[in-house]
């Protein structure tokens, strides 16, 4: 079914400490690696003189990568769009701080699409996506973590990212003194780690203690902002990758019901965005899962099966003054641990058997 038809990946490029653990996923994701991508263009949204330089090394790393640069200037990303220009094409809209997706998750969403054609987009089951966050957490998907305030005596282990290695977290079941679970307090100290609640066999932790507390099931709700809460989600996934039991957070599909849905990995038919292009709105998010869809009656709807994690929102990013927030924390080192696990896993591809050997 799929030899006939182009998949494009359509990332929106712009920092490269991020796009080195995407890159990762792509590559495993191309056709010529077994996967179902044709291409995938990176789509600058960027001028730092750094993250251009390293985009130009991506493009030499392999031929089915490509830039665009948008020929006109236009507001907030909708640029990033002029990329679209083959209408028979799928394409997979994906962010730059996409730091893990299965190897599923393409296909899964390709054939969603294909398969309803009364669906305008699907969007992958993504962690940390403000509404979903709230879906995951009423799935029982969330664990006891806070964040270590003082500097360790040892240094912690290189390129680690298994829960199993942290050290537990010893203090107030409430969290450590002066923190608060809205996201009020400023990151300790920069690289630190969170720490797991380990309770005694039999005890329950009270999740209402902890910053994922206050996710609502609203785009723009808590979770937005929350850097605390981003940082707890973000522990939790990967003590559930070290486990095997990611399953946990799958389900079949979401309907979104015209409400606003983050844009953060979707598959999209070029004719769909070739029909509008350039959007009448400048916010593409707003226009692409609310306005466009309600106009022609089709549903934007979320495929459980396939499960992806979103890195951090600007606000989650930057909560405070410095550029303090989850990326103080070393969770984007645990998803670059695993991911050059990942890679050391792929690298030899026997393309004749496209077997990994």
């Amino acid at each position: 079914m799929y030899s006939l038809l182009f998949i494009i990946g359509l990332v929106f490029f712009g920092r490269r400490e991020l796009v080195h653990v995407l890159d990762c996923y792509l590559k495993r994701n191309l056709k010529e690696n077994g996967g179902l991508l044709d291409e995938v263009i990176w789509s600058v949204n960027t001028n730092k003189v750094d993250d251009l330089a390293y985009l130009e090394d991506l493009l030499a790393s392999n031929p089915s990568y490509r830039k665009h640069v948008a020929t006109k200037t236009y507001e907030w990303y909708i640029g990033a769009w002029e990329a679209v220009d083959d209408p028979s094409a799928i394409y997979l809209k994906i962010d730059d701080d996409v730091v893990y997706f299965e190897d599923n998750a393409i296909p899964a969403l390709v054939k969603r699409l294909l398969d309803n054609p009364q669906y305008f987009t699907v969007s992958a089951n993504v962690v940390n996506n403000p509404a979903l966050s709230w879906v995951h957490g009423h799935m029982g998907l969330y664990k006891g973590y806070y964040p270590e305030m003082t500097s360790p005596s040892q240094p912690p282990p290189n390129h680690s990212w298994r829960a199993s290695e942290l050290p537990s977290y010893e203090g107030p079941r409430e969290g450590p003194e002066g923190f608060a679970k809205n996201g009020s307090t400023p990151p300790p100290f920069k690289g630190h780690r969170w720490l797991p609640v380990r309770l005694p066999e039999g005890e329950t932790y009270d999740m209402s203690l902890a910053p994922v507390d206050t996710l609502t099931y609203d785009a723009f709700g808590p979770s937005l902002k929350n850097w605390a809460a981003a940082a707890q989600i973000q522990y939790s996934f990967l003590q559930h990758l070290e486990e095997g039991d990611t399953w946990r957070y799958k389900f079949d599909i979401w309907d979104y019901n015209y409400k606003r849905l983050s844009i953060n990995f979707l598959a999209i038919r070029g004719s769909d965005i070739l029909d509008v292009f350039p959007f009448p709105e400048r916010d593409d998010e707003a226009y692409l899962v609310q306005t466009r869809p309600q106009q022609l009656r089709r549903r934007v709807i979320v495929d459980g099966t396939a499960l992806a994690v979103h890195f951090a929102f600007g606000s989650q990013y930057n909560a405070f003054e410095g550029k303090k927030g989850i990326r103080w924390t070393d969770a984007l080192d645990r998803y670059t641990a695993y991911a050059d696990e990942v890679n050391q896993r792929s690298r030899w591809w026997n393309r004749k058997s496209r077997r990994l050997i």
